[in-house]
């Protein structure tokens, strides 16, 4: 019996006339040579495909988990970082004032 390589399919078709060793597994996209084999070697090449998928899978989520704890750290450090600047603005703003001006401003504050 053909069997797909990869995936342990049984459902492969021979697509180059010309080339008896390429074949395509309909149901994982491999394309290239097959292997003949039994049920035994199909079920183990199957388990061990699936075992990689999920694992694959795992990892994407724990990629795309990291990924977004990253974005949101970025994020709060540059709105930080916005604040402190906005603030250091303020200092600098208020250092440029007169002594008058500074007074003035007190006033209106009633302080």
């Amino acid at each position: 019996m053909k069997i797909c390589p990869r995936c342990g399919s049984k459902n492969v078709d021979w697509i180059i006339p010309q080339n008896w060793s390429v074949w395509e597994c309909k149901d994982c996209d491999y394309t290239g040579p097959i292997i003949d084999g039994d049920e035994k070697i199909a079920k183990e090449i199957k388990e061990d495909y699936e075992l990689k998928l999920k694992i694959e899978k795992s990892k994407s989520k724990k990629d795309k988990k990291n990924k977004e704890k990253t974005e949101n750290q970025e994020k709060e450090y540059e709105e930080t970082e916005c604040e402190e600047t906005k603030y250091e603005e303020e200092i600098e703003c208020e250092e440029e004032l007169t002594d008058e001006e500074i007074e003035r401003r007190l006033d209106e504050l009633e302080i």
